[in-house]
Order: structure tokens, then C-alpha cells, then sequence
């Protein structure tokens, strides 16, 4: 008799009994325990010292009467596949050497995931018979934009723990950035003490030849969006927050855009003007504007969010960074990217802050936010966004500034075919600039 458990990792405590308890107890005290094998697999990974499995999996080896045989299974290395893939294909080692590696890092060796990754290959004609060679060939222009599988992304994360620390450090440190990061960016970030101990650079290689990450073209990717999502959220919430925090803060001072600097220019408008484009080279290549790195940095800083900064001067400097992505992206027209970045700003400022300091210029600050924020929405057809940033410029500012709010709020008025209120908000406006406006039209002139 022959019994084949799969998955103990995940077989509650009375199952583990009735199995490994009840039944081989009972063959051990009849003695025939030779008509009888049983083979159970599991992932030790999965099994701690705690787990009912670990404990009976000690009783077996401790029978007298039981004999027991550990096999531990290892993914297959790089040269495995190749020796593998160049058996079944009957082609030279030469030739399926880049194929090997593909699959080894789509699949982490693991076979099974290999063998349905070759076997859906062969499907869609990634791998082919040629006629006329009379051999398989393997389309290698296919083979860079194959993706990682779910499965395999899975299996990937169950792995992670094994990491070395460097290496796992490098990997939160890429999670936080997103999907994919610029390969410039992460040589700017070497030079600073969010890096590992050994450097990003070191332990880069490493996460690539696992399957994990990949390089092409500038960029920095995760194989799978699972693993970037599951290494990110498993760092501790304070950590992930801090980490953000000092991305920005090591990004924005390689700008001009930071507070001294802001301070010497005397205005946002001069800071936006003289952000220049500067060039970062890096060993791969890739150049960075300022432009872009205070982009990069201003979406780290409102992942940390306002709450995570206590010090005023950094609220402003970093209201003053999303006022001038927003600008960049409203000349781009795409206002809804402008809309999130001058709302972003206005959490940062906060309400009621609109009065000078003599560094930043809050009044300033406040009005360009809220007219960035009234023109993106006006862009968008948003008239209750539009009618209400004007409402705050229309409480906080004086009249003479308050006209180009006016001209947004009739233009979106206009935009709806609300022209009884345009008419009604004209005349209070004419009114204000002391022009006397007759409360109804006069009469016909009597003729002479």
C-alpha cells in the first residue's frame, strides 16, 4: 500500500494525528509496517519547531520499527536547466545557454514552474521546430518580454526570508520606489546612508540572478508586481514612512530647490525658472534632469505625508516641491497628475497659513496652490473643485489679487451654461471696482 500526502505545511493538527498518528500506529504495532509506505511532502520553510508536523516527524525518526528517509529538494541551478533543456531539445549546451537562464530566472529553478514555462513556450511558438533545419530554435527576441508568472511570483515571495540582510535592504529600499527606478537614481542613492552597508549596487546583481528584479533599458524592475507589493508591505509601518522621508530629503538637496537655496532666489517663481537641468551620469548611462529628481523626490515626501512632518519650514519646502511638480505637470496638460500634486501641496501648507514669515512668502504660496489647484480643475471640467479653491482665494486675499480666481470661476460657469449666475456674480464684481451698476435696466428714452 502506497499513501502520497502533498502540503502537510498546511494540515491542521488533527489531520497530522489521524495520518501520521492513528494510522502508522497502528501498522508499527501489527508489524507489517514493510507492506506500507508513505510518503509526505512539505515545505520546511513553512514548518517551524511549533508545527504539529515538526514534532510527529521527530517521533518517526525516533521508531525503532519505522525507517524513514529525509529528501530534501533544491531548485535546479542555472546549469541544471541548460543540461535539462539541451537533452530534451537534442541541441548543443552553446545554444540554450541564454534560453536556460530566462527560464531559470522566470522560474527560480524551481522544475515544475521551468517545465510549464517551457511547455507554454512551446504553445505559442516561443519555441519551434524548424522544417528545414531539422532542429528546435527559440525565437530570442521573445524570450526578454516573457513575465513572470503569478505562481512563480508566489513562490518567489516564499523565498525572501532567506535573504541576506544587505540584499533584503536593497530590495525595501527598491520596493519603495515602486515597480520599476531608474538605475540613476539608485547610483545618486549609494552615496547615502539609506543604502546598505555594502551598497545597492552590490547585492543588485544578486536579486537578479534569483529572478527577483530585473535591468533593461535605465531601469530598475521587479520581476512581478506581487513580490514589490508583499516587500513593501512587510516593512514596519515607521520604517517604510522613514524610509520615504530620507529618499526625499537625499533627492530634493541634490536640486536647487532646496529651503536655502528657495531663501537666496527670494520667490517660488525665480525657483521654478532656474530649475535647471542638470546632468547625473551614472556608471550605466542614464542622465537625470532636476526636474525629474525633484518629481521623484516630491512623490516620496507624500508617501511619508504631511503627518509625518512636524517642522513648519519642511511643510512649506515641501508644499513649495509639489507646487512646482504640479506647474511642470499642468504644462505637460495633464491636469489630473496637477491636481493631485497642488492638493498634495495645500496638506502640507495646511488651511489658514497664509501669512508671510519673511523666508517663504506663505501668502504667495497659499495663492498659487489654490489658483493651480482652481485651473486644473477648470481643465477638468470640475466645477465644484473650481467653486470651492476660488472660495478660499476669495476669503484670504485682497481684492486687486482675487481677479484671475474670478475669471476661473466664470470660466467654468460659462463652460456649464450657468449664465444667469455669471451675470449676477459680474455685476457684484463691476460693483467692487466702484462702478455703479443700476439695480435693473433703465427704461425706454422718451422720444423728444
Amino acid at each position: 500500500m502506497i499513501l502520497i500526502l502533498d502540503d502537510l505545511q498546511w494540515a491542521e493538527a488533527l489531520a497530522i494525528e489521524l495520518v501520521l498518528g492513528e494510522i502508522l500506529e497502528s501498522i508499527e504495532k501489527q508489524n507489517n509496517a514493510h507492506l506500507f509506505l508513505f510518503i509526505g511532502l512539505y515545505r520546511d520553510d513553512e514548518v517551524s519547531i511549533y508545527h504539529p508536523l515538526f514534532a510527529k516527524i521527530n517521533c518517526l525518526h525516533e521508531s525503532s520499527n519505522i525507517n524513514t528517509t529525509d529528501i530534501q529538494l533544491s531548485a535546479f541551478s542555472k546549469n541544471d536547466l541548460v543540461n535539462m533543456i539541451s537533452n530534451e531539445l537534442k541541441l548543443p549546451k552553446r545554444l540554450v545557454v541564454e534560453l536556460g537562464d530566462v527560464v531559470h530566472k522566470r522560474t527560480s529553478g524551481h522544475i515544475l514552474f521551468a517545465v510549464e514555462l517551457l511547455n507554454s513556450m512551446v504553445r505559442d511558438s516561443t519555441i519551434y521546430f524548424s522544417m528545414n533545419r531539422r532542429q528546435f530554435h527559440c525565437r530570442i527576441d521573445r524570450l526578454y518580454s516573457l513575465k513572470t508568472d503569478e505562481t512563480v511570483a508566489t513562490f518567489i515571495i516564499s523565498t525572501l526570508s532567506t535573504l541576506n540582510p544587505d540584499a533584503l535592504k536593497a530590495l525595501q529600499v527598491l520596493s519603495c520606489c515602486g515597480f520599476h527606478t531608474d538605475v540613476a537614481v539608485l547610483e545618486l542613492l549609494e552615496e547615502s546612508d539609506i543604502s546598505p552597508c555594502r551598497g545597492i549596487r552590490s547585492s543588485l546583481q544578486y536579486l537578479v540572478d534569483v529572478g527577483i528584479v530585473e535591468i533593461a533599458g535605465g531601469l530598475v524592475a521587479f520581476a512581478h508586481d506581487l513580490i514589490q507589493q508583499h516587500v513593501y508591505e512587510n516593512i514596519d509601518l515607521s520604517q517604510r514612512l522613514d524610509l520615504h522621508f530620507n529618499i526625499a530629503l537625499f533627492l530634493g538637496l541634490k536640486t536647487s530647490m532646496n529651503s536655502a537655496s528657495i531663501q537666496a532666489m527670494g520667490s517660488i517663481e525665480d525657483g521654478f525658472k532656474n530649475l535647471y537641468i542638470s546632468e547625473s551620469k551614472t556608471a550605466e548611462g542614464p542622465v537625470l534632469s532636476e526636474r525629474s529628481l525633484l518629481s521623484i523626490a516630491t512623490d516620496h515626501i507624500n508617501h511619508a505625508g504631511p503627518d509625518f512632518i512636524l517642522e513648519l519650514s519642511q511643510r512649506k519646502l515641501f508644499a513649495t516641491w509639489n507646487l512646482i511638480v504640479g506647474k511642470e505637470m499642468s504644462a505637460r496638460s495633464n491636469f489630473g497628475c496637477a491636481l493631485h500634486y497642488y492638493e498634495q501641496g495645500i496638506l502640507f501648507i495646511g488651511n489658514g497659513v497664509w501669512i508671510d514669515d519673511g523666508v517663504i512668502s506663505n501668502h504667495q504660496l497659499c495663492l498659487d496652490l489654490y489658483e493651480g489647484a482652481s485651473n486644473a480643475s477648470l481643465a477638468m471640467r470640475n466645477h465644484k473643485l473650481v467653486d470651492y479653491y476660488t472660495s478660499v482665494i476669495f476669503q484670504n486675499v485682497w481684492f486687486e489679487r482675487s481677479i484671475p480666481a474670478w475669471i476661473i470661476l466664470m470660466t467654468s460657469l460659462e463652460s456649464f451654461g450657468k449664465h444667469k449666475e455669471i451675470v449676477d456674480k459680474g455685476i457684484r464684481l463691476i460693483r467692487r471696482l466702484n462702478i455703479d451698476v443700476p439695480p435693473s435696466p433703465p427704461g425706454p428714452r422718451e422720444l423728444v
